[in-house]
């Protein structure tokens, strides 16, 4: 099979097991982040500032390892505020262990709860003049030069000039379609949790100021005509395995009530969006989500795949028959089990989730540290993934 029909053979398979059509075989897809750095023996403070070191990591990680989709694989050093970006204008908020293979991250207030009625006002303005320059010290120190800035935006093009190439490389060398066509911007709520108050600052406002949460959330989130307008774009790519992409991590620190009142209004406009246009959409839910089952349980079948990491594979498909389950592959087996054993339960998923369609095998974590798998035991997983047909 030469590489084209390998990309339209693993866009079916995923399309497929979306849509809930039986497939030839159930696909497999990489949630692999920084795991790829670490085996490949690269500290991650350099490689993720290297982008042609990361293209030999990322060719490494395809010629070793055969899945149908990677999903995280290109984009795991981005994440990680790389410090040659940064390194004129401030450290980030990512500490690097290069000795233990790990990166942490600080939970940061970089706004006052005072400051909503600005963030709401003039966004942009508020970012740039007041959160910017505190989660820099040296821009906040006024240090930071117009070359400094240059130097930064340098390094981001040639980490747009990487993700460009590197999924080019994906698909034209591999046969490996891209996640998705086109990307969803996060909500608000996650915004207000990850870049601007902080995990504790969010939430000690949402139960100090309510109202003030609810109209931040409002004015960062797209309005009707940004959603709807998501689909008149170009693709970011013709040869993608799912129409959109979206995250949840804000699930974790919601009750049911602010779910409803701050995250779901905007879910739900997506997804109507999605089924209207009879796309499909992949949700990355990280942690837990089983308590918000009931949300997506009305939603037509064919439409929706969601990537579990804590929660149950087979709870999930006893209360979500209409939406294909992305995951299942134990990282604890991953890690310190056998080749054996791991093949044995991934064909125990494939067959008592897959051959109905539903289901893509996946790990049920962001993969990120080298004892998240043993090498033998991924490899062996995905060969057997490729072979193994109904």
């Amino acid at each position: 099979m030469d590489t084209q029909a390998q990309l339209e053979y693993r866009r079916k398979l995923i399309d497929d097991a979306v849509r809930l059509k039986k497939p030839e075989r159930v696909a497999h897809l990489s949630s692999f982040c920084l795991w790829p750095i670490i085996e490949y023996g690269a500290p991650l403070s350099v490689a993720c500032s290297d982008w042609d070191l990361y293209e030999k990591i990322q060719r490494h990680f395809l010629d070793t390892y055969q899945f149908d989709c990677v999903g995280m694989g290109t984009t795991g050093g981005f994440l990680c505020n790389p410090p040659k970006m940064l390194e004129n204008i401030g450290k980030g908020y990512n500490i690097f262990n290069d000795e233990a293979g790990t990166v942490s991250l600080e939970d940061v207030s970089p706004m006052l709860s005072e400051e909503y009625d600005e963030l709401i006002a003039d966004r942009p303005g508020f970012i740039w003049n007041k959160l910017l320059p505190r989660k820099f010290e040296r821009w906040g120190a006024g240090e930071v030069t117009l070359a400094d800035f240059k130097t930064a935006v340098d390094e981001y093009l040639r980490f747009m000039n990487y993700m460009g190439r590197i999924g080019q490389v994906a698909t034209e060398e591999y046969g490996l379609p891209s996640n998705s066509g086109y990307m969803v911007p996060f909500p608000g709520i996650e915004m207000l949790y990850n870049n601007l108050r902080g995990i504790r600052g969010t939430s000690i406002d949402m139960r100090k100021i309510p109202d003030k949460v609810l109209a931040a959330v409002a004015s960062i989130d797209p309005d009707d005509a940004a959603i709807d307008g998501i689909f008149d774009q170009p693709p970011m790519s013709e040869t993608y395995a799912f129409t959109l992409w979206t995250g949840l991590l804000a699930n974790n620190f919601l009750s049911l009530a602010q779910w409803e009142k701050y995250f779901w209004p905007f879910m739900q406009k997506i997804l109507d969006k999605v089924v209207a246009a009879d796309g499909t959409i992949y949700i990355f839910a990280e942690g837990v989500i089983s308590r918000f089952y009931d949300y997506f349980k009305d939603y037509p079948a064919g439409h929706i795949a969601i990537h579990i990491e804590q929660d149950d594979v087979f709870d999930f498909r006893e209360n979500l028959p209409n939406v294909c389950v992305v995951g299942g592959m134990p990282t604890h087996l991953l890690g310190s089990s056998t080749p054996e054993k791991c093949v044995s339960y991934a064909k125990f998923l494939c067959d008592e989730l897959g051959k109905d369609g539903g289901f893509i095998l996946s790990q049920d974590k962001m993969m990120s540290y080298l004892v998240d798998s043993k090498p033998e035991n991924i490899k062996a997983v995905c060969d057997f993934m490729q072979e193994y047909t109904f």
